[in-house]
Formats: structure tokens, sequence, C-alpha cells
């Protein structure tokens, strides 16, 4: 009995075990399908899935928040990094929806790429490699194939980092066999990439771009439609080229860096441009004379306002992907016209929404005659964005009478790169919608991709040479005077642009009676740099300023103070009514340390930031010029005395725009250096 009783004992904890290893075995299985489950989602539908460059855009600004510009920059040059970062729905959108399309039969799709460059949707989307193979520039690219149900098949970005040399090929074909029109698949690539639909043969390229011939394509798909990619959009999923930024100054749906700009004809037409978030689509000036000065502080309390008109203008967005934050805004610019001269104006920027309109401000129109006139002129800003703004807002509060500033060039380091314009505008934003603005452009402005951002923010003349970009170079009177702005660092760069822009400024100064005469640009004539030089715009531009007697040539680039005394085919002359006197400025803290002593240089200056007043008195027929410090302190200064004949004259000049003799004497002269 104790041997039955032994061996029962036994046989029910075997049994025992044998459940609780069941249990446990399928409480594991159990485990595991739940933990899948967890992993399963509903697939948004391809054709509900926002394109790449927003999802790109919406991972920049949700990592942007969480994630320094150093783990950033480098997350954006490894893709298994960023894949971490990933929400579900942005690594679907990024793996399904580069190029869609739609058959109503199910079809084989095939995509070839270079082994080590698969893309990582691959796997998601359960493609399997084939074993098959082909050949694109010598190299090997498997195959990978899966079939699909008829209706939306998405495919995704090539890549999230710049690591892939090749842009993936995608191949489909019927399931059932056959052949398979080109006109049966309905096809819906991202917008900012560019594929093609053609036939698959032997010899086709890999590519829309470029010729990269297929060679060895399998028989399964020969004949088969081939979607055909860009090579140049390879890195088209790349959250960010190079260093990634954020903005301190980011967009939103209220305007903000507004500036006002002169039109052609400033006693008529004003220019105004803004920036807001990209979701802000109209574009609305609301203006009226200022009957009445009332205070601009309060926003919300309109001043009294008569004949208050509404004018629209137009708009567009402009991308910068490396500024992860704010990758997306929307500048406005609206142009208006038939303003009275010579009248204080009152104006509000926005959308028409009662809660995203900027605050009231004020900017006077220019006059219809010649009369006294004060501008501002400014050298490079480029770098020291907060004491370049302490300067630009203590000129504008020392001197209540200005018309409008003239900026050199170099208004900031790197041109396209927007947090450099944002931190110009947050510095500038005191001035620059109230005073209005006119800039030239820079070599600044063109690093990497040209004037582009440039372009973007400025709404300028629109009346320059016709083979420059419009607002590059351009002219406009104020008063009794004239004023050119070139573009010198294109002149720099073609001699061929530099006569160009040489014979349009000679005619266009032939064509004026203005008794004062500016031009402006950026690279100077004489250099106040101890090694760079400029003999190209000398040698072209300067027989202009000599024939039409410009009175003073505004420059900047050299980033040391330099004033000629006035200058004649080259040489020094006794007065100011026989030459042109140069002048080199920089109101930013980027300087040069050494200024060699040159025949030309009649005051030089180094390591010093400057503004400079040129103040005209029409009926004494007299130019005050004077540069002053940040402390208020006068720099250097110039009299130009013009002869007023008689009082004829003076009647003449009060009445309409007119063209005498010059007798000049230089006054209050600084010594050299």
């Amino acid at each position: 009995m104790r041997y039955l009783s032994f061996s029962k004992e036994r046989r029910q904890t075997r049994e025992g075990r044998r459940i609780m290893y069941v249990r446990k075995r399928g409480g594991r299985w159990l485990l595991l399908l739940t933990l899948a489950c967890a992993g399963c989602r509903q697939s948004t539908p391809v054709e509900d899935l926002p394109g790449v460059r927003e999802s790109l855009d919406a991972v920049g600004v949700r990592l942007g928040a969480v994630k320094s510009e150093h783990e950033l920059t480098a997350a954006v040059t490894r893709q298994s990094q960023l894949l971490s970062w990933l929400k579900h729905s942005e690594r679907e959108a990024l793996g399904r929806n580069a190029v869609r399309f739609r058959s109503d039969a199910p079809t084989i799709v095939a995509v070839a790429c270079p082994a080590k460059s698969a893309p990582f949707w691959l796997s998601d989307q359960g493609f399997r490699r084939s074993g098959r193979s082909i050949q694109v520039d010598g190299l090997s690219w498997e195959v990978h194939e899966r079939t699909f149900t008829a209706g939306w098949v998405g495919l995704g970005v090539n890549g999230l980092d710049r690591t892939s040399d090749d842009h993936y090929a995608a191949f489909v074909r019927p399931a059932t066999g056959g052949a398979l029109a080109l006109e049966a698949l309905e096809v819906r690539p991202d917008p900012e990439t560019a594929w093609r639909v053609v036939e698959a043969r032997e010899g086709v390229s890999a590519a829309s771009d470029r010729h990269r011939p297929i060679a060895d394509l399998p028989a399964e798909l020969d004949g088969s439609v081939l979607l055909q990619p860009a090579h140049d959009r390879r890195h088209a999923g790349v959250v960010a080229v190079g260093r990634i930024w954020k903005t301190h100054s980011a967009s939103s749906p209220i305007p903000d860096q507004v500036s006002v700009s002169l039109g052609e004809d400033p006693a008529h037409r004003l220019v105004w441009s803004w920036r807001t978030s990209a979701d802000v689509t109209k574009s609305l000036v609301r203006i009226a004379p200022a009957k009445f000065q009332t205070p601009e502080e309060d926003p919300t309390s309109p001043p009294e306002l008569l004949d208050l008109r509404l004018v629209d203008g137009r708009s567009s967005t402009i991308r910068t992907s490396t500024v992860v934050n704010d990758p997306l805004i929307r500048r406005h610019t609206v142009v208006v016209d038939d303003l009275e001269p010579d009248t204080v104006y009152y104006y509000s920027v926005g959308d028409g929404s009662p809660e995203r309109w900027g605050p009231w401000r004020t900017v006077r129109t220019g006059p219809a005659r010649p009369k006294r006139l004060e501008f501002l002129y400014l050298g490079d800003a480029q770098t020291g964005f907060e004491s370049w703004g302490n300067l630009l807002t203590a000129a504008y509060r020392r001197h209540p009478g200005l018309d409008f500033a003239l900026l050199a060039g170099d208004l900031v380091d790197r041109g396209n790169e927007r947090t450099n314009w944002d931190h110009f505008f947050m510095r500038a934003a005191p001035v620059f919608d109230r005073l209005p603005l006119m800039p030239a452009a820079g070599n600044h402005e063109y690093l990497d991709q040209g004037p582009r951002l440039y372009n973007s923010f400025f709404r300028l003349p629109q009346n320059g040479p016709t083979d420059l970009a419009p607002g590059l170079a351009y002219t406009f009177h104020y008063g009794g005077a004239f004023f050119a702005v070139l573009d010198g660092t294109s002149a720099v760069w073609s001699e061929a642009e530099a006569v160009r822009q040489a014979e349009w400024l000679d005619s266009a100064l032939a064509s004026t009676h203005a008794d004062w005469k500016f031009v402006m640009f950026h690279h100077p004539i004489y250099p106040s740099h101890p090694w760079r030089d400029n003999p190209t715009l000398r040698k072209h531009w300067v027989p202009v300023f000599d024939r039409h007697h410009v009175d003073m040539v505004l420059q900047g680039h050299d980033h040391a103070y330099l004033r000629t005394p006035p200058m004649r085919n080259h040489q020094r002359v006794s007065t100011p009514a026989d030459g042109t006197v140069y002048v080199v400025s920089v109101s930013g803290d980027k300087f040069v340390h050494d200024q060699p002593r040159r025949e030309y240089i009649e005051v030089g200056r180094t390591d010093l930031s400057t503004y400079q007043t040129i103040e005209i008195d029409e009926p004494e027929g007299r130019l005050t010029y004077r540069s002053w410090t940040a402390t208020g302190e006068i720099a250097d200064s110039l009299v130009i005395q013009k002869s007023v004949v008689d009082d004829q004259r003076r009647s003449l000049v009060k009445g309409r725009q007119t063209s005498v003799d010059r007798l000049a004497t230089p006054t209050d002269s600084p010594s050299r250096h």
C-alpha cells in the first residue's frame, strides 16, 4: 500500500508539474501575444497621410521643444537615432507617403536599392528580399517585393539622413501576371519630388533627372511600370541639412518683423513687409492720414481716424528646414499707392481678424518738391546685433527729423540662415516699422544660396536692370535728391555685370534733374581694408560717377571707417564742386584693426561703430554730413555748400526740381586719420 500510495503521489506531482509547465508556457505565449497586439495599430489610409515636408516640419518642431541644437544636429546625420525618436504616426507618414499610386487590381511592388541603404520602411510594410537583383552604374541593387491588394499603395522616403548615395527605384506589375499599362496607375508623388512613370526595359534609367541605365533586369520586371525618382531628391527625407538652429523669435499669427520701404515714387507710394506664421494667408494694411497726433503705444486704442483705407497685398511661405522650431513662415507684402505727399499716416498691418492686427504706427510719405531732407546711413550690421540695435535706436531718438535709412549691405552675417534675420528684425523692431528702410545687398546676403531670404524679406523699387533680380539695384527720388542702389556683389563676381549696371546707372543719372546725387552699394571703390580691393568696380563705375558728378558714394564691407577727399578720375581734387566724396562705414561690431595710410584717405578710423546723418537744406544749397558714435560724439563731419544763384533760384528750388552749376567749398573737414 505504501508503494502504491507513493507511486500515486509521484504521478500527482508529475501531473502538477506538467500543468504548471503548460500554464507557464501558455502564459508566456499569452504575454507575447499581448505585447504583439499592443504594437498593432490601424494603419491610416495612404491618401489621408500628411505630406513628407509637413511631417518633417512637425518632427522638427516637436523635437526642437525637447532636444538641444547639438543633439538634433547629431541626430539628423544618424537615421537610427532619429527613428528611435519618431512617433508611430510620423514614422508611418515618412514611410508611406513619398509617392503613392492607385491600382484597380492587386499588384506586386518591387523596390530595388543598394543593400547598404535599404529604406527603413521596407520591413515596416512587410517587403521581403526576392533573391533577384539589378545593376545600376555597375553596382548591384537588391530587389525587395510585396503583394498589395487593389487600392492605394504608398512608398516612403529614401532615408532620414544623407548616408545613401542612391535613390531606390520601384517596379509595379499585376499580381495575376501579364502587363500593366502605364495609364492604369494613378500616381501622386510628394509635391517636392520629381517622379516619372516609364516602362521598365533593359537600359532604361533608374533616375528621372540623369542617365543611370539599368542592366541585368530580371524577366519578372521587364515590361513592368517603373516609378522613376529624381536622383537629386535622394535626401528629401532629411529633417535638415547641416547644423540645426532654434530661433528665439518664432513666428505667430500676430504680425512682427514689420518694415516700411519707399516706393519708386515715395511721395505717393509706400510698401509694407512683415512676418506671420504660415497659416495666416491674408495680407492687409489699414491706413489713414494722421490729422491729429496721438500716442502709438497702446495698440488696443486706435487713433481718431478719418478716411481709413484697407489695402490688400500678397504673401508667400518661406521654408528654412534648419530652423527646427519654426521651419515655415509667411512673409506678407502690401503696396499702398495714391498717398498724399509729405503726410504722416497711421497704419496697422494684419489679416483683418480683430485679434490679429499689429499695433498702430506712424510713417511719413516723401515730399513732392525739394525741401529739407535728413537721412540715416549705416555700414555693415552683420554681427553684434544687441549693440547694433542700441546704436540704431539711439540714432532714431537723437534725430527725430529722419526721413529714411540706408543700409549699405551685410545686414546679417549668414544671409540664408533665418535665425540671423530673426535677430536683426528683433533688434530693429523699434525703428524700421516707423522709419522707411532702403538697403543694399552685401556679399553675406549672398552666402550659400544667393540673396534668397534677402529678396523674400524686402520689396524694393522694381526699376533696376532687366537682367538682375528685382530689388537688387534700384533708384528713387526724395525731394530734390536722387538715390541709386547697386548690387556690388554680382558686379565683383562678373565684370559683364559690372558693365551692365554701369550702363544702367549712366542712363538713370542722365535722366534726373535732381540737385543732389547719391549712390550706395556694398564693396568700396577705395578700400579701407588692409588688403581687399575691387578694381572691377573702380574701372567701370567711377567714370559714371565722374561724368554725372555724384555728390557722395556710400559703402560698407571693409569694417573700418573711411572718408575720402573729393575725388575725380582717382585723384584728389580741391573742392566737392569738382569731385565725389566716398565713405565706408561699419555699424556692427566686426572690425579690422589696421588701416594703412593711403593718399585717398581724408579721415580714417578703426575699431569704431558709427552711424551717419546726412542733412540737406535745399533752399540754402547746403549738405551737412556727420558720423556719430554710439555715445553721441561726432567722429567726422563735412559740409558741402552749393551756390544759390539769386532769389529767383531760391523760388525755383521751392517750386520745382532744377539743375544749376555748382560751386562748393569744404568746411569742418577733420584732419587725416
